[in-house]
C-alpha cells in the first residue's frame, strides 16, 4: 500500500494536470482582475453591496485585492512559487465562497457578484436578482481545482522548475 501511496504521489502526470488548472484558473483570475484594476470605484461599490465590511475597509479592498489576484495568476500561470501562488488563490477562493454564502443566506439583492463586470452592480435598482448557487459552484471546483495544483503540481512545467534544473 506504501509503495502505490508514493507512485501515486509522485505520478508525472499530476504535472500535466497541474498545468491546465494552474493556465485556467489563472486565466480566469486575469480577466476577474483587470476591470477591477481599472475602475477601483465600481468594483469598491460591489463590495460594499455585500455588507460585509465597514465603509472604511471597502476601499482599502477595492484597491488592493485585484492587484493581489493578478499578481497571484500571473505567478500560477508561469509556475513561480507556484505552492505559494496556489495558497493565495485558495485564501481568495474562500474569502469568495463565503461572500457569496453571506449574500445568499442574507438574502441580498445583487445583479452581479462583482468577480468580473461591475457595471451590473451598479444597476441594481433598475434590475433587482439574488445572487445563485452556480457562482459557488463554480468558485468550490476551482478551489479544489487549486488545492490540487498545491498538494501535486511539482513546478515542472514552469519557472519552479526551470529554477530547480539551473540551480543543481
Amino acid at each position: 500500500m506504501k509503495d502505490f501511496v508514493a507512485r501515486f504521489w509522485s505520478h508525472p502526470a499530476h504535472a500535466y494536470v497541474g498545468l491546465v488548472v494552474r493556465l485556467f484558473v489563472g486565466v480566469v483570475f486575469i480577466v476577474a482582475a483587470l476591470p477591477k484594476i481599472a475602475r477601483p470605484a465600481e468594483f469598491a461599490w460591489s463590495v460594499a453591496l455585500y455588507q460585509m465590511l465597514h465603509y472604511s475597509r471597502v476601499n482599502f479592498l477595492a484597491v488592493v485585492l485585484p492587484w493581489v489576484e493578478l499578481i497571484a495568476a500571473l505567478a500560477l500561470i508561469v509556475g513561480l512559487w507556484t505552492r505559494g501562488a496556489a495558497v493565495v488563490i485558495d485564501g481568495m477562493l474562500v474569502m469568495f465562497v463565503v461572500a457569496l454564502l453571506h449574500a445568499a443566506s442574507h438574502r441580498i439583492e445583487m445583479t452581479t457578484c462583482g468577480c468580473f463586470s461591475q457595471a451590473g452592480a451598479r444597476a441594481l435598482t433598475a434590475h433587482r436578482d439574488v445572487i445563485g448557487h452556480s457562482l459557488l459552484y463554480r468558485d468550490i471546483v476551482m478551489f479544489f481545482g487549486v488545492g490540487y495544483v498545491w498538494l501535486f503540481d511539482d513546478g515542472r512545467f514552469g519557472m519552479d522548475g526551470w529554477r530547480k534544473k539551473h540551480e543543481s
